[in-house]
């Protein structure tokens, strides 16, 4: 039997090895085809026929030899002129086309029987996409995808390496005429070497291990940011923006996809149902909530870096050290998520945003396109928010609601907060219910919020869907006089106009409510489908307070309107388990930065002190007792002990000693052992000698009669029997060693 080299190369012949490298570059073009997708690159149609196209190709290799020549011959030049003109299009924007170039560079080479040089190409192509993928998104899926490309491209790479000898063999028509997968794979089994895949196997263990180890010691810096060409807005795909419909936020209940990722450093002070609030909205025209350019402009100062709102607002900052890490996906919105007031916010990375200092709203320069990581310290999560001293001035000083002005100037904030429909019917309806509502009483602001809540629950239920849809005038007059079903922005709307026309400053606030917790890595999970609307009122003594007019039917958990949270739900399971993965690439990967790497560093050497004190210690320890004993006296049990622990050892020595003879006995004439023991040590054993026994004879052939030579020419065929012939017919390899070493001894002799 051949050793496990020499199968593998009788088993896989050169064109065999053709045919495997062109279909793992067929793979590895895949690989990167599929990373591409999420981004605001190309048509998704377009990278989804691709992928189809590179499916046939494998499934069916002989395709790419039905194009015809003509084809190949007008494909190049169109191809050069298609991405000239995608360059010349987009002017200074080029990332776009340079990655658009790269695709469709891979899928032309990727189509093509390739030669070494090709392959070679297209291993960098494919790297550069997956490259360009992970600084772009920083995503989980990112380290997936490389962790599958990168095996497969270095066995690609030994292939090419392999097959240098015949680099100039290109494959045709002809090699996959005959071409089945099963009898393929059938073949590639059997010749696999078991030392080769483990070698390859270790191979990737070390670069894996060099490249996370680079990744902890370099200095910390971020491509896009270093780059900021690869800085591409995102496109705030959810509908929390400076102009919210009747709608918008609606639309988002079906979407059950992770919005945002929080690290709480105590759950006890998360409310039970949190509201994130993400932007005020303080004026509404036409049937749409926004925010006034009065309130675009008042206090928005633009600033990167950290930002301490006492150093804006003169409000004192807490001592507390009470960091909440948020991690927003990317294409959400510009608006950051927040609980409430807080002392200081840190962004991961540099970043451009605007305070909005009258509201506590922050809002980033653009959407990202990938996530984005920041930490607020000092969070007071509240169902009150702080006005400004000067707001509070003009809001105290105001009452009645402001008819919508109809020429210049508008109305500034905060009194856009009671401008209603400059409409004497729409006045005249909304009058009627606050005056229903008042019963003709002077109410504070928290008593006629409670009594329009129960109004709204009394006359309106909660539902996904409305039987008012277009209407002409002011849509949510409409659904107050004509529906009975409406989702939280109708509920919303209404009880904002209710309040205002009942001469309290009200706001319409758009964000997320609810979080679920994730039990495996202790953090809350907040889905787009938590997407709500609630308003927030003036109580007349400086704060804005929440009011969330829903009623509780319409939110999960909630069972009775005077229920206004409901309880966050651990969540567990496969999904869980999988997300739980996301977020210790966000923490240790993706946020990983000079911090990490100065703690890392004073854990390892604190443990490596804490691990040589606690070794010598116990060493010590050891050796005195050992020493105690040593002297404390012999007697005949010590010396009893003494015989059995050495008596034990050799023993053991030799058990060991016979289970590895036996094992290469058992190597010897077992093909599948012999693989796992290294090799046959017979064969091993007859090629050292081998080495040894020709130069010998060399020397001494001059010198040896008829008889002699005959005799050592036996010898050396038998020798190169054990070394290179069938098991089943070697002679007796004892024999044949002891002849060896005998003829090596009488050399010197008749020298």
């Amino acid at each position: 039997m051949l050793s496990s080299a020499v199968q593998s190369r009788v088993r896989l012949n050169t064109d065999e090895l053709h045919q495997l490298k062109w279909l793992l570059g067929q793979f590895i073009s895949l690989i990167a085809i599929w990373a591409l997708f999420g981004l605001e690159m190309s048509a998704e149609p377009v990278l989804l026929a691709f992928s189809l196209m590179l499916i046939a190709s494998m499934l069916w290799p002989g395709l790419p030899s039905r194009l015809p020549e003509t084809f190949w011959k007008f494909a190049n030049p169109l191809l050069i002129v298609f991405i000239i003109g995608d360059f010349v299009l987009h002017g200074v924007e080029f990332l776009k086309p340079m990655v658009r170039m790269v695709m469709l560079l891979t899928i032309f080479r990727a189509f093509q029987y390739r030669k070494a040089r090709e392959d070679l190409q297209l291993v960098l192509l494919c790297l550069f996409t997956l490259v360009v993928k992970g600084v772009m998104t920083v995503s989980l899926l990112f380290a997936f995808q490389m962790l599958i490309f990168t095996p497969a491209a270095m066995a690609l790479l030994f292939l090419i390496n392999l097959l240098e000898t015949s680099k100039t063999r290109l494959l045709g028509a002809e090699d996959f005429k005959h071409f089945r997968w099963s009898r393929f794979l059938s073949r590639l089994a059997h010749g696999l070497d078991f030392r080769l895949i483990a070698f390859a196997g270790g191979l990737f263990v070390g670069l894996v291990s060099i490249s996370s180890l680079i990744f902890v010691l370099m200095p910390r810096f971020r491509m896009d940011q270093a780059l900021p060409f690869l800085q591409i807005e995102g496109s705030g795909k959810i509908g929390f923006s400076e102009h919210i419909k009747i709608g918008d936020v609606n639309s988002l209940s079906a979407d059950d996809s992770i919005a945002l990722r929080v690290q709480v450093p105590d759950l006890d002070n998360v409310p039970s149902r949190p509201f994130w609030r993400m932007v005020v909205l303080d004026e509404y025209r036409d049937g749409a909530f926004q925010v006034s350019n009065s309130l675009k402009q008042a206090g928005r100062i633009a600033m990167e870096g950290t930002m301490y709102p006492e150093r804006l607002t003169g409000r004192a900052t807490r001592s507390i050290e009470d960091d909440w890490v948020f991690y927003l996906e990317g294409d959400t919105s510009r608006y950051l998520p927040l609980l409430g007031s807080f002392d200081v916010i840190r962004f991961a990375k540099k970043a451009k945003f605007w305070p909005y200092i009258q509201t506590e709203v922050i809002m980033l320069e653009q959407v990202p396109s990938n996530v984005f990581g920041y930490s607020v310290s000092g969070m007071r999560p509240s169902d009150r928010i702080p006005t400004t001293n000067a707001d509070r001035a003009v809001l105290d000083n105001t009452s009645g609601p402001i008819p919508q002005p109809r020429g210049k100037p508008p109305v500034a904030y905060p009194l856009t907060t009671l401008v209603v429909p400059n409409n004497p019917e729409i006045n005249e309806y909304l009058q009627g219910v606050v005056d229903e509502l008042t019963q003709g009483e002077v109410i504070d602001a928290h008593e006629f919020s409670q009594r329009a809540r129960v109004w709204l629950a009394e006359n309106y239920t909660y539902d996904t869907q409305t039987s008012v849809t277009q209407v002409e005038g002011d849509p949510l007059i409409a659904w107050m006089q004509d529906a009975k079903r409406g989702w939280c922005e109708h509920f919303t709307g209404a009880y904002v106009l209710l309040c205002r026309t009942a001469g309290f400053p009200t706001r319409a606030i758009a964000g997320f409510a609810g979080a679920n917790w994730n039990d495996y890595e202790d953090y809350l999970i907040v889905n787009n489908s938590f997407g709500h609307a609630w308003a927030e009122t003036y109580d007349g003594q400086g704060n804005w307070f929440r009011v969330d007019p829903t009623p509780a039917a319409g939110i999960a958990g909630l069972q009775s309107l005077s229920q206004s949270v409901g309880s966050i739900q651990t969540i567990a399971g496969w999904s869980a388990w999988v997300d739980s993965l996301r977020m210790v690439w966000y923490r240790r990967v993706v946020n990983f930065d000079q911090s990490d790497q100065i703690e890392m560093a004073d854990d390892i050497k604190n443990y490596s002190v804490a691990f040589y004190e606690s070794f010598k210690r116990e060493l010590l320890s050891y050796w005195n007792d050992f020493k105690q004993w040593l002297l404390s006296g012999w007697d005949r049990e010590k010396i009893i002990r003494i015989l059995l622990t050495i008596s034990i050892f050799c023993f053991g020595i030799i058990a060991i000693r016979s289970l590895w003879v036996w094992l290469r006995k058992l190597a010897s004439r077992s093909g599948t052992i012999t693989t796992l023991m290294g090799g046959d040590p017979i064969r091993k054993r007859a090629g050292k000698l081998l080495v040894k026994f020709r130069p010998v004879w060399a020397r001494s052939e001059g010198r040896l009669n008829s008889e002699e030579k005959q005799r050592w020419r036996g010898v050396f065929e038998h020798l190169e029997r054990l070394r290179f012939g069938p098991a089943e017919e070697r002679p007796d390899h004892k024999k044949i060693f002891r002849e060896v070493k005998k003829l090596m001894r009488q050399e010197p002799k008749q020298g």
